[in-house]
């Protein structure tokens, strides 16, 4: 799926949001906090930690080349 596709039903209004957030992360005012990183194997672990509500960042599932 091109970018084209992904924009083609976004607002004006939409864009403008969206490229302000853009532009915040490349100042590299927003940071995303990962909690904790898991191999792709143990997803269901990472599933319930996510679903017991606990978490302070992001999980992560990591796949292995």
């Amino acid at each position: 799926m091109s970018v084209a596709d992904l924009l083609k039903n976004v607002s004006v209004a939409d864009l403008t949001a969206l490229t302000t957030i853009a532009d915040l992360i490349d100042a590299g005012h927003v940071a995303v906090e990962v909690e904790e990183t898991f191999p792709l194997e143990q997803a269901d672990v990472a599933h319930s930690r996510g679903e017991a509500g606990r978490t302070r960042g992001k999980l992560v599932l990591t796949i292995a080349n």
